[in-house]
């Protein structure tokens, strides 16, 4: 056994042949390190000491029996494992030993005259576990800073741990017995055991988010199958409001964000329309020089439409993505490679999964690292899509020459390495990605080129 699993156990017997005998078996043959008492009181004071996981104890003893020692043991040590072992067999004395709390119980002469000590091993095993596992489940109800709460259907409180009790502005111990819309909003009180109620009758686990009080929670309603006559739930309640506030504020983020792109890029397409019409109409100029200048205005002109409709897009993808959809990595490569012009570059998919993503705005991730690729590198450029290593995300690489500068710089607004950059493509590449929670960053491909790595994504086999 690991320090993890083992197990030390206290045999009590008034027979001191038995009770050795058990003790060193358990101990040699079981892998349970096994401590003898010759009386009730002995194992008593061995108790006081510590250290036992589990109690093996003989029914008809001196002084007190088994069931006897057992009540005793309760007021200093409720919940250690107690196993009876009894010479009788019939159902008044199992009867009274499940009703004392034994974890388990077994026919004595089984045990000795049959050599059944690996049966009398399991049922140690398992009731040490289960107890360990119930200490850890209170352990992490308690730490939690969850608010937990065991009810029944009538809406009586059976148990909360401290962080629920801090909410309902009590402590555990006093709140059980109470009626939860006693002590919480009874409108909150009366939607939340409803759904408890449903849990409860469908046997399935149900959630739900309210407000109470002003805080936000997001709410889970798990039925409890118990031996209590009335049906019982618990309520795990988790504050959200954070988030929601967050949520919030992003959401006002993003309403400001393209109601000024939308007014900035009104205001200049107008002019702008103005100043290419007034191009257009111009008559085909005399000399060299000045075909040269109507050139170089009518190029400034279609390099601020396009400033203009990156601003445009730049507010739109980085709004919060808030119903992503389960999709294609491969198709969404595909689809975007039709929207570049490429006749120099190639485009691979090494491996594809589905992702939980806003396809439309994830196509146009790619495309502008598709785009990224092919404009800052001459010549044949091939360029690949395939899975991160970690399990959480995707790559786009090239074979090019990398990218100049800074890997954080890339993405800042207005970067460009060429004349005729907008400095938007990799700004809304991470707005895209930010978007949908995930982060973008810029390493170097296997071939020297550039790697443009999202990470934080949901994928799925």
């Amino acid at each position: 056994m690991t320090a993890e699993t083992n197990i030390r156990t206290l045999v009590v017997d008034d027979s001191d042949f038995f009770a050795e005998m058990t003790a060193d078996t358990l101990t040699q043959q079981h892998d349970i390190e096994s401590v003898a008492a010759n009386s009730a009181m002995e194992a008593l004071e061995r108790l006081d000491g510590g250290g036992f996981d589990c109690v093996v104890s003989d029914y008809e003893m001196p002084e007190m029996d088994g069931l006897e020692l057992l009540e005793a043991i309760r007021e200093t040590n409720p919940s250690i494992p107690f196993i009876l072992l009894t010479g009788r067999g019939d159902e008044e004395t199992a009867s009274a030993a499940i009703a004392a709390g034994v974890a388990d119980y077994l026919l004595k002469l089984e045990v000795v005259e049959d050599k059944q000590y690996g049966r009398l091993a399991n049922r140690i095993e398992n009731v040490v576990s289960q107890e360990r596992t119930r200490k850890k489940f209170e352990s992490l109800v308690s730490d939690s800073p969850d608010g937990i709460v065991h009810l029944t259907t009538d809406g009586t409180i059976l148990s909360a741990n401290p962080s629920m009790a801090r909410r309902l502005g009590g402590d555990p111990d006093t709140l059980v017995g109470k009626q939860l819309s006693d002590v919480m909003d009874s409108e909150a009180a009366t939607q939340r055991l409803e759904a408890g109620k449903s849990t409860v009758k469908n046997g399935t686990a149900t959630r739900s988010e309210d407000a109470v009080g002003g805080r936000h929670y997001h709410n889970q309603y798990i039925p409890v199958d118990s031996h209590r006559k009335a049906d019982t739930f618990q309520l795990v309640s988790r504050d959200i409001t954070e988030r929601v506030e967050r949520q919030r504020e992003l959401e006002r983020q993003n309403e400001r964000l393209e109601e000024f792109a939308s007014v900035v890029s009104h205001d200049l397409r107008n002019p702008l329309n103005v100043a290419q019409g007034a191009v257009d109409l111009l008559e085909e100029p005399a000399d060299s020089e000045e075909a040269e200048l109507v050139a170089k205005i009518d190029r400034s002109l279609d390099r601020m439409g396009c400033i203009i409709e990156d601003v445009l897009t730049l507010a739109r993808q980085g709004q919060t993505v808030s119903d992503p959809q389960e999709t294609e990595l491969s198709t969404l490569a595909s689809t975007a490679w039709t929207w570049i012009e490429a006749e120099q570059a190639s485009m691979s998919v090494e491996a594809s999964t589905e992702l939980n993503a806003d396809s439309g705005r994830v196509q146009d991730l790619l495309a502008n690292l598709f785009r990224n690729a092919i404009e800052h590198n001459d010549g044949d450029v091939e360029i690949e899509v395939g899975l991160l290593e970690s399990d959480d995300g995707f790559y786009i690489a090239d074979n090019g020459e990398g990218v100049e500068g800074d890997a954080e710089d890339v993405f800042e607004m207005g970067y460009s390495s060429t004349t005729d950059g907008t400095g938007f493509g990799l700004a809304i590449v991470e707005q895209v990605a930010e978007a949908h929670g995930w982060e973008v960053s810029l390493a170097e491909s296997d071939s020297g080129g550039a790697r443009f790595e999202v990470a934080g994504v949901e994928l799925h086999d």
